[in-house]
């Protein structure tokens, strides 16, 4: 029965916690629905818990549980708040921004974002000195590991906007930034819906410039869609584990050739045969064969910064 030895003590439970939120005994009323969430991770479980929390001044914990539910707070303008509420006062900036900007917040939207801008406001006049620091470690990205990199993004996502923004223009831009992080700086663009146009500094030493209101999701890719079906459909049911390994390759390299997927992945179904080893059933010429795996050992040379050799290949760094 998990936390509760029978249905009639996770229902006295229940009615204990209720008592203790409706008294506002915060402490008390956290204590029963943190027992009864982690028995049942249900939605009104977790909005209770949050609330409580919240009205604790337990704000981080409650930011910590509300991320485990996003989704839940977005049925009704007091959940929306109470969510809004939370992430403002852990100053989580970007995400309140992109919280706004999902479709089913649309009613909501205009009073959110107004809030946001002036909580931004108040911020910098308090943490002033701790937002510069955020934003110089943000700014330079480039001179650190990839497990640095991607601590100091979550950091960076506690910056106004108008901050936020000037260090990704900045380090998109940036030779030394890894493929993953630029991609993940791009869906932070795409979340957030902006409309400028930014110069991007990509995988082929070429650079580009780009507007952000034309990016997709990386699913979205008419590679990404023919790859995953294979997966699924076609290996998947030969060899669901080595599926499973070479979904989790074709996922980091999707991510690293964003937004050029299809630019670069011509021939999908080739492309994941490749990865996964297995003869190519597709007429390609040497040339095109070629290509993918010259495009391979590249993307495997940044992956190997991270995991170490990819499918125990020994390819020579681009």
């Amino acid at each position: 029965m998990g936390e509760f030895s029978s249905p009639a003590a996770r229902e006295q439970a229940v009615v204990r916690a209720h008592q203790a939120f409706d008294a506002g005994e915060w402490s008390t009323a956290t204590e029963w629905f943190e027992r009864l969430y982690n028995d049942q991770q249900t939605a009104e479980f977790n909005r209770y818990l949050v609330a409580s929390l919240y009205h604790d001044e337990k704000y981080l914990v409650a930011e910590q549980f509300a991320a485990e539910q996003d989704a839940v707070y977005l049925t009704t303008a007091e959940t929306f708040q109470l969510r809004l509420d939370v992430a403002l006062k852990n100053q989580q900036f970007i995400f309140a921004r992109e919280f706004c900007e999902l479709p089913a917040a649309k009613s909501w939207r205009e009073t959110g974002i107004t809030q946001i801008v002036s909580a931004e406001e108040a911020s910098r006049r308090t943490l002033g000195e701790t937002q510069r620091v955020l934003a110089k470690q943000f700014y330079h990205l480039g001179d650190v590991d990839f497990d640095e990199q991607r601590q100091r993004l979550t950091h960076a996502r506690q910056l106004p906007l108008k901050e936020f923004m000037q260090g990704v223009q900045y380090l998109l831009v940036d030779p030394f930034l890894h493929p993953l992080i630029r991609a993940t700086l791009l869906e932070e663009l795409l979340r957030l819906h902006t409309t400028k146009t930014v110069h991007l500094h990509w995988l082929d030493d070429e650079d580009y410039t780009l507007d952000t209101s034309q990016l997709q999701p990386v699913g979205a890719s008419q590679a990404a869609r023919t790859m995953q079906n294979y997966l699924h459909e076609d290996l998947g049911q030969r060899d669901p584990m080595l599926a499973a390994s070479v979904s989790q390759t074709i996922t980091l390299q999707l991510m690293m050739l964003y937004p050029f997927i299809d630019k670069i992945i011509r021939n999908p179904l080739a492309w994941v045969q490749v990865v996964a080893q297995q003869p190519v059933t597709d007429q390609t010429g040497a040339a095109e064969l070629n290509e993918i795996s010259e495009w391979q050992n590249r993307l495997n040379h940044f992956m190997r910064a991270l995991f170490g050799p990819i499918n125990h290949e020994n390819h020579e760094k681009p």
